[in-house]
């Protein structure tokens, strides 16, 4: 099995969640962007389950999958925080 996880991780502050979470690889962000994700349209939230997908079936790079991930949340206006500088950022 290829390796999903990032070169860097990054935490998110979803909206209605009391905590950050830690994303590290593109299953996780694939899970997210599925399950938890504030919108569910939109060309770059495509474009990342995309680019997890075909960093999960080792189609592309854990980075591109990063990079397309970090565009979703630009659209979304879903927070990116650098890890360790929110108090309440979970593992």
């Amino acid at each position: 099995m290829l390796s999903t996880i990032w070169d860097r991780a990054l935490a998110i502050l979803l909206p209605g969640m009391p905590r950050a979470i830690e994303i590290r690889d593109a299953r996780n962000a694939m899970f997210v962007l599925a399950e938890k994700w504030p919108v569910t349209y939109g060309r770059a939230f495509q474009r990342a389950l995309a680019f997890c997908a075909k960093a999960i079936e080792g189609k592309c790079s854990p980075s591109k999958a990063r990079l397309a991930f970090l565009a979703a949340a630009r659209e979304a206006n879903v927070a990116v925080v650098r890890l360790g500088a929110h108090p309440q950022a979970t593992r």
